[in-house]
């Protein structure tokens, strides 16, 4: 297949599908993106960001959902006691959301998973400095091309860690070490990661089971939603009492 049909044939219904060479069959996880497009009537910033990540995470449930018919077609969000969120309760199902810049990522699992998202842009070098040891940082700086990229791999890469295992952010970025196991993904004290690079962002995946490989993202970009659809997701998927530390969709 030449490049310009494989691209063709990854690009169905509005839909852009990254290609990795590993079995999907399975579907034990699903990840999806939604990109500025499809907000692009949104014209509040903050509101746009909660909306992409929302859409992102009915997009993965109703993926993952394709093989598994008895779940509801409609998730309810809750909230494990350590505040990692999960849907629907019946199930046990893992999720975690995240966006930046109206885009939105999220992943529904079997297994604790966390998710993060984050615009490749010049920070203070400071920071680096702050999130990582130089002798941590130094064997991931080949797989870059700047400091922008290297800060924001290690910076997405432990927020994922930390969302997925339940660590406080201010934590993770100083007590977990990121170590690279391949070009895109890594071991992260004894969590399994990968990255995506995606237009001008980073994608960081934490997950349990390195049995997973590398999960697809399927990017969503149809035409932009109809007003009356953003009105009816702006709210949300609606949130269930779990326990005493219940909180709103935590991104």
């Amino acid at each position: 297949m030449t490049g310009d049909n494989a691209q063709r044939a990854d690009r169905q219904a509005g839909e852009i599908r990254e290609r990795y060479d590993h079995d999907t069959s399975t579907k034990s996880m699903t990840v999806c993106g939604v990109g500025e497009k499809v907000v692009s009537r949104v014209l509040d910033d903050r509101l746009a960001n909660r909306l992409s990540g929302r859409l992102a995470l009915r997009q993965a449930y109703a993926d993952f959902r394709q093989s598994r018919t008895s779940l509801p077609a409609h998730p309810k969000i809750a909230h494990r006691p350590d505040g990692r969120p999960y849907l629907p309760p019946e199930s046990g199902l893992y999720c975690s959301i995240s966006h930046s810049h109206r885009y939105g990522v999220a992943a529904v699992a079997q297994a604790p998973v966390g998710i993060d998202i984050e615009t490749i842009r010049p920070r203070d070098p400071r920071l680096l400095d702050y999130i990582a040891e130089e002798t941590e940082a130094a064997p991931l700086r080949d797989l870059v091309g700047s400091a922008a990229e290297l800060l924001t791999l290690i910076w997405t890469l432990k927020e994922a860690t930390a969302k997925a295992s339940g660590l406080g952010l201010g934590l993770a970025l100083r007590r977990l070490r990121v170590t690279a196991t391949g070009t895109h993904s890594f071991e992260i004290d004894g969590w399994s990661a990968v990255s995506y690079r995606y237009e001008h962002f980073f994608v960081g995946l934490a997950f349990q089971e390195s049995a997973h490989g590398r999960p697809p993202i399927r990017w969503y970009q149809p035409g932009r939603l109809p007003a009356a659809e953003i009105a009816e997701d702006a709210g949300g998927i609606e949130t269930i009492e779990a326990d005493p530390l219940q909180r709103q969709i935590s991104q």
